[in-house]
C-alpha cells in the first residue's frame, strides 16, 4: 500500500534526497542545491511516497514566506526540477503532484513522464548534442547548414583576431569577482548577481569537488569577458557568463566559442547553455529542451 508522508526534518529530508536522486545532472546534487538553500533557508516539506517503510518517490518542496507559498527545493537559479522516483514507480508522479498543498508553484520542471510533459510549457533549456562533434568546425557544419550564414558567423572570430590581440585564459578562478561584475555589465537589471547575497552561493560552489572550468577572454590586455562552467556526467554546464561588449562587440561570442571548444576537447556529450534564450542562444542555433510549470491555486 502506498502512503504519502510529508517530511519536515532537515536531516531526514537530506537522506531522502540522497537516496532517491538519480544524480544525472548538477541540479540533482544535494550539495549543489544546498549552496543556494543555506543562504535562503525555508521550511522543508518533502512529499514522499512510501511502500511500507520504503521511500519510493519524492517531490521535494519548501515553503517560501516571502511570497506565501510552496516551491521546489532550492529553486533559486536551479532548473530541470523533477520528482525523484525509483524504477517501476513512475505511476506515482501524478499522485505526488496532486498531494502538493494549495498555493504551490513549481517552475522549470523537466518532463520525465507523460504527466510532467503534459504540464503548461514555461521555457526551454538551450543545449546542443555534442556526442558527434569533435571541433568547432564540426559544430558549424552541423548547426549552420546554410554555407553563407556559416561563413559569416565564422568570419566574426577571424576579424576579431585580426584586429585585436586576443588571449584565452583558462581556470584562473581569481577572476570570479570580475565575472560577477561583467555579468552585471552584460545583463544590467536582469542580472542575478547584483549584490553579495546573490554572489555568495557561487563562491561556495567552487569549494565543492566538481570539475569547475573558468574561461576569461583578454582583448588587447583587458579582460572583457568571463564565464564559469562545470563538467558533470559528460555534460558541460555553461553556468555564468559576463562581458563588456561596449568596447568589443563580439567578445561575448568569442567567449562562447572558447567554452564550446573546451567542452569538445573534454569529449562531453552535451553542451548545456541553461534556461532561457537571453537574447543570444537562438543565434547559436541551439536545440531546445522544454521546461514546464505546475501551479496549484489556493
Amino acid at each position: 500500500m502506498i502512503e504519502i508522508r510529508v517530511i519536515n526534518d532537515f536531516e531526514a529530508a537530506k537522506a531522502l534526497w540522497e537516496k532517491l536522486s538519480p544524480r544525472e545532472s548538477i541540479y540533482d546534487l544535494w550539495d549543489f542545491r544546498y549552496a543556494f538553500y543555506q543562504h535562503e533557508v525555508c521550511p522543508l516539506h518533502f512529499y514522499t511516497a512510501y511502500e511500507g517503510d520504503e521511500p519510493v518517490a519524492l517531490l521535494p518542496l519548501q515553503y517560501n514566506a516571502d511570497w506565501g507559498g510552496y516551491e521546489f527545493f532550492a529553486e533559486n537559479f536551479t532548473e530541470s526540477n523533477r520528482p525523484f522516483v525509483k524504477p517501476d514507480y513512475e505511476h506515482l508522479i501524478p499522485e505526488l503532484f496532486q498531494a502538493a498543498p494549495p498555493n504551490t508553484k513549481i517552475y522549470d520542471i523537466l518532463g520525465v513522464d507523460d504527466f510532467t510533459r503534459a504540464l503548461p510549457l514555461e521555457d526551454y533549456v538551450y543545449l546542443l548534442d555534442a556526442s558527434n562533434l569533435h571541433s568547432f568546425a564540426d559544430y558549424l557544419a552541423a548547426y549552420f547548414p546554410n554555407a553563407h550564414k556559416r561563413s559569416n558567423f565564422k568570419r566574426l572570430f577571424t576579424l576579431l583576431e585580426r584586429d585585436h590581440q586576443v588571449k584565452v585564459i583558462r581556470d584562473d578562478f581569481s577572476d570570479l569577482e570580475l565575472l560577477f561584475d561583467l555579468n552585471v555589465k552584460h545583463f544590467g537589471e536582469e542580472s542575478y548577481l547584483r549584490n553579495d547575497l546573490e554572489r555568495q552561493p557561487f563562491r561556495d560552489l567552487l569549494k565543492l569537488p566538481l570539475d569547475w572550468r573558468m574561461v576569461t577572454i583578454e582583448v588587447d590586455g583587458r579582460k572583457l569577458a568571463s564565464s564559469l562552467a562545470v563538467i558533470y556526467n559528460n555534460i558541460y554546464f555553461y553556468l555564468i557568463i559576463g562581458s563588456d561588449i561596449s568596447e568589443v562587440k563580439d567578445v561575448f561570442k568569442y567567449l562562447t566559442k572558447a567554452n564550446l571548444e573546451l567542452a569538445l576537447e573534454n569529449k562531453v556529450k552535451v553542451f548545456n547553455c541553461a534556461l532561457g534564450g537571453c537574447n543570444w542562444k537562438d543565434y547559436w542555433h541551439l536545440d531546445k529542451q522544454p521546461q514546464y510549470e505546475f501551479v496549484k491555486e489556493k
